[in-house]
């Protein structure tokens, strides 16, 4: 029997996930409006957090992948806590209706690149927890309640994903923003400093570990999901650059909330578990992503 892949939340995480992963499974995505759907061929609009609505998706046997943010990366709150408990309240319902319809599996997107705080070194699965911001803390906390829920799980600590369709008036992505600026000759808005790294994952490779996380069936884990390579955010500026021939202009701006200086992940469990190998790395989904950006372009500028 072909597996059923249900994605929660049709973002940009969502719609992409949906059409690399219908290769080897059927998927289906549920959620509600975003720029994203009207590109969908299968997508249903319901509220994941609504047991009427739920009603009327079967998920016996279906693996769900959670791409549903609740918080923005810079969300902040009066009452953090109070903030927090209702995000943890919302995913104790959801994963005990999950469990009551027979879901096989839920696939929960983490922040790597926010959960562990500062990292110079690659990070392990095992180290503490740094979450800094309301939205890191979010994530941790849903991690705590999906270990308890009784609901088979794999909680991803995913790096940066960058790469295939993003729509661009939601600015997702420092790589794609800063192609765009180059090829408009706009000004680059740099919350972080220049000298900060991140680790970047091509879509491609996340979605092919995501396939082989469910070939080899791990469950009941916690697995980053990176290239284990840090980029600073200079090293991306000159290589969009250099591949684009043209000058960005930066203006520094002040982020509200604390940023992650330097952070890396380590995916030797994922390399064990799986196998997985990073099939692009940075300079070729440079060069990926400027072609893909300038055939959408092109597509709109006459």
């Amino acid at each position: 029997v072909a597996m059923k892949i249900i994605l929660l939340g049709c973002g940009y995480l969502g719609y992409n996930l949906a059409s690399l992963l219908s290769q080897k499974a059927e998927t289906e995505i549920i959620g509600l409006p975003s720029p994203y759907t009207p590109l969908c061929s299968n997508f249903k609009e319901i509220n994941a957090f609504s047991a009427k609505d739920l009603d009327q998706v079967d998920f016996e046997d279906v693996v769900v992948i959670d791409t549903i943010s609740l918080l923005a990366n810079n969300a902040r709150s009066e009452d953090e806590e109070k903030t927090l408990r209702g995000v943890e309240e919302k995913y104790e319902f959801l994963l005990c209706q999950l469990k009551q319809r027979g879901a096989r599996l839920f696939i929960f997107m983490s922040s790597g690149g926010t959960v562990y705080g500062n990292a110079a070194e690659p990070i392990c699965e095992d180290a503490p927890l740094h979450p800094i911001t309301l939205y890191a803390r979010s994530k941790t906390r849903c991690e705590q309640v999906i270990r308890q829920s009784g609901l088979p799980y794999l909680i991803l600590r995913l790096a940066n994903p960058y790469g295939a369709h993003q729509t661009t008036d939601n600015k997702q992505g420092v790589i794609p923003i800063l192609i765009e600026k180059a090829l408009s000759h706009e000004a680059f808005e740099m919350w972080a400093s220049p000298h900060s790294s991140r680790d970047y994952i091509y879509i491609e490779d996340f979605a092919q570990a995501i396939q082989l996380l469910l070939d080899h069936q791990i469950q009941n884990e916690i697995v980053n999901v990176a290239s284990q390579t840090a980029t600073s955010l200079t090293e991306i500026l000159d290589e969009v650059q250099e591949k684009t021939g043209q000058a960005i202009e930066i203006r520094h701006v002040n982020s509200e909330v604390p940023v992650v200086d330097q952070i890396v992940l380590n995916i030797e469990k994922l390399k064990r578990l799986t196998g997985f190998t990073i099939q692009t790395t940075i300079q070729e989904g440079i060069v990926k992503e400027i072609k893909r950006i300038k055939k959408e372009q092109g597509g709109i500028r006459k």
